[in-house]
């Protein structure tokens, strides 16, 4: 397993310590193409190869219309979808002799509704999608297949940086009455990693209590 970080290391190790793995930690600022295939370039001369791979990496300014700035818009597409895009470019080489490959793209429910986390989140979120489908339609003839799953609110510090009223109207919104768990996002992503999944590709997965039914 391999889990890369920007910052948080801390966090990186967290996530490897409950994963029961032992993990290649690996530090870029996935929005700046050379990282991107830094990143690959080290899991290829490690490993010789790529099965598996999940974006997940995202920022969200929480910041109505007229107060994102230039910069904060800039942010949020570095990491959102170009992050993902120059991933996924490096990585296709080594998926091409991946076996049974597959990619994971972690969206939002925000593609559909907007959401409350401002313009520059659910436009890149919305972007994540066409990347999905782009790169399932020219990659499926080698074999590789691409998805999305699009998270409605999940039980997380991002929710939680929310009004507490905002969050009990969420709830309440939500057919299934409470927010998401990672392990209900979690589970989705590894069936669609999972041979399970095999004739599965181009979707996005939303995975929100029945908040969002399209």
């Amino acid at each position: 397993m391999a889990i890369h970080y920007h910052r948080d290391r801390a966090g990186a190790e967290e996530t490897a310590r409950a994963a029961g793995a032992h993990a290649l930690l690996l530090q870029a600022d996935l929005a700046e193409p050379d990282q991107a295939e830094r990143t690959i370039a080290v899991i290829a001369q490690e490993w010789g190869g790529l099965d598996l791979l999940v974006n997940n990496a995202g920022v969200a300014p929480r910041l109505p219309w007229d107060q994102v700035t230039p910069q904060q818009w800039a942010e949020a597409i570095g990491a959102n979808l170009s992050g993902p895009f120059y991933l996924l470019r490096a990585a296709l080489p080594l998926l091409k002799g991946g076996r049974e490959p597959s990619a994971v793209n972690i969206g939002s429910v925000v593609s559909f509704n907007g959401g409350a986390f401002g313009p520059a989140y659910a436009a890149t979120k919305a972007g994540l999608v066409g990347l999905t489908r782009s790169a399932a339609r020219d990659w499926g003839p080698l074999g590789i297949r691409v998805n999305c799953v699009a998270p409605g609110p999940l039980d997380s510090p991002l929710a939680h940086a929310l009004p507490a009223q905002a969050l009990e109207a969420m709830k309440a919104q939500t057919p299934l009455r409470r927010l998401g768990s990672f392990d209900d996002a979690a589970s989705v992503v590894l069936w669609l990693l999972s041979p399970a999944s095999a004739f599965v590709t181009g979707q996005t997965i939303v995975v929100d209590g029945g908040r969002v039914m399209n």
